[in-house]
């Protein structure tokens, strides 16, 4: 039976937490654990050595031991102005359209406060189940899936298939990591979910994030800063940085609460 890109990216990421787990291992070892041939393994460990998260010698692997990262410490104390970034989008918005809105730190938020217009939304925020009120206008849809640990997404083959169905006028994305050339995530099964996401809007696709990670990398892609309309980022975002992005061409509103 064919391995599923979901498969792969489950098997890559339990990988990562088996070697978090112990020091090295062999490729022996991990064709072993994974059930899969040393080819198979092989490519895996290709795959994370371009993402710079292991290291490769004779006979075996280890995990790159990286200090605490400025990225990750912004997002525990991230702030984004939402009330603000949905006003923004409104001009986006006619009315029964039809939009994804990929979880994130901030996504149950923002789909609460765009629950009053009349509009359809389809999302892996499995937090977003929990929304309800009076005045609510909008059709929220939650794609099936597995749980990602330690977050609300959800991740698999079902709920890239539940995407696959739709096309949407709008996306909307959090990046944990954003520069001039590419926008990235944390996680390896939620980067294929929101790279699907992309294919499917035929509307404008907006990227968002907290100032504080702008210029930095999170370990897996989204897709290339061009392939997206318009950032919206707060406003403790560095002169310097505002500048380069402009200077570049990058579409990008401060926003202010």
């Amino acid at each position: 039976m064919k391995t599923s890109q979901g498969d792969v990216f489950r098997r890559r990421e339990n990988l990562i937490e088996r070697l978090q787990q112990k020091e090295q291992l062999t490729v022996k070892e991990l064709a072993t654990l994974f059930n899969v041939s040393a080819v198979t393994i092989r490519r895996d460990l290709l795959f994370l050595e371009k993402k710079k998260m292991i290291e490769r010698f004779y006979g075996g692997v280890k995990l790159i031991q990286k200090p605490l990262s400025r990225q990750r410490i912004s997002q525990e104390q991230a702030s984004f102005p939402v009330t603000a970034f949905v006003d923004a989008l409104t001009v986006f918005l006619p009315t029964q359209a039809q939009i994804f809105v990929g979880a994130g730190l901030f996504s149950t938020e923002i789909i609460q406060a765009l629950a009053f217009l009349d509009i359809s939304i389809l999302t892996n925020d499995a937090a977003a189940l929990t929304i309800e009120h009076p005045q609510k206008k909008a059709l929220i849809s939650i794609c099936g899936g597995e749980l990602e640990r330690e977050s609300h997404a959800l991740v698999g083959d079902l709920a890239t298939h539940s995407f696959h169905k739709v096309q949407a006028d709008l996306c909307i994305i959090e990046a944990s990591g954003f520069n001039a050339h590419e926008v990235t995530t944390k996680n390896l099964s939620e980067s294929f979910i929101y790279r699907t996401m992309l294919q499917h809007t035929k509307g404008p696709k907006i990227v968002y994030t907290s100032a504080a990670n702008l210029e930095t990398v999170s370990q897996f892609m989204i897709d290339r800063t061009f392939l997206f309309d318009k950032l919206y980022t707060d406003a403790t975002i560095s002169p310097t940085i505002l500048s380069q992005y402009q200077a570049k061409g990058i579409p990008i509103d401060v926003l202010i609460d």
